[in-house]
């Protein structure tokens, strides 16, 4: 082809390179990690990590990341080891800034996407769309905190959302599996302290008034358990409203099947038999 034979062509080719290796090489990667953490910092979240690079092709991969809140107490909304943010060139005929998500944290790793307003504020996101697995639930500090006990397990399943202007959750979706997890209960139920459980699966729909659960089945060596109904939200997530209805089996030497009905919150539920 003529194209490739014009001295034009390969010098232009040639500066194209040379620009993008300067681009990986010098850039200005403190100056950038300083702006992009004021974005996210407000009244309420302070965004911090050790290191950012430059990730093939439109990529920033910051390390040792951190995400607080005052109004979440001392743990770490989030704290992973990386975190991956892409950007698609699609984002010149879109009217929402979405970019690309992927890390490791608590043992695990996470891929997904998050769509924004606009650079000069990232967080919270508009709408977020979120894929994990092999996250250990016992090193989510911030879950011990906010549900009351340590629960323990190895999650992965999906999860997305939309919010409102305040940053209120509207709409949403959420699966989990976890498998080999325990679960210490606030008080003795059927002479049982903790629930032990082999697999567990979550399915939960979000909206505007609440958490609609629409299934929460355990299956352990000692228990069985099917539940389904409403949460209530609090601003202290430990201390959302429960309305749940269902069944629990209990193995032992002969099995005991009853019908039950949770009511009390997130930390300290409370079982009565229907």
């Amino acid at each position: 082809m003529k194209l490739f034979k014009k001295k034009s062509f390969w010098f232009a080719l040639y500066g194209i390179c040379i620009t993008i290796i300067f681009l990986y090489v010098l850039f200005p990667a403190e100056i950038v990690r300083s702006k992009l953490e004021s974005s996210v910092n407000s009244s309420d979240f302070i965004f911090r990590s050790s290191s950012l690079r430059v990730a093939f092709p439109f990529g920033l991969k910051f390390k040792n990341v951190t995400l607080r809140s005052s109004s979440f107490g001392q743990n770490p909304v989030f704290q992973g080891e990386s975190l991956e943010i892409q950007y698609s060139l699609l984002n010149l005929i879109r009217k929402r800034l979405i970019l690309g998500l992927s890390g490791q944290a608590y043992g695990g790793s996470f891929n997904g996407s998050s769509a924004v307003l606009s650079w000069k504020k990232i967080f919270p996101p508009a709408e977020a769309k979120l894929y994990f697995k092999n996250i250990d639930l016992q090193k989510f500090g911030l879950l011990k905190n906010k549900v009351g006990g340590e629960i323990s397990g190895k999650a992965h399943g999906f999860l997305n959302y939309e919010t409102d202007d305040a940053g209120g959750i509207t709409a949403g979706a959420l699966q989990v599996f976890i498998s080999d997890g325990a679960y210490p209960l606030a008080e003795p139920f059927l002479g049982i302290n903790k629930i032990d459980f082999t697999t567990a699966q979550i399915e939960a729909m979000f909206q505007s008034e609440g958490i609609g659960l629409k299934l929460l089945e355990l299956s352990g060596e000692r228990i069985n358990c099917s539940l389904a109904g409403d949460i209530i939200p609090d601003a202290d997530l430990a201390e959302s409203r429960l309305d749940l209805k269902g069944t629990i089996e209990i193995i032992g030497k002969e099995r005991t099947k009853v019908q039950v009905a949770i009511g009390g919150t997130l930390a300290n539920p409370v079982f009565k038999y229907i």
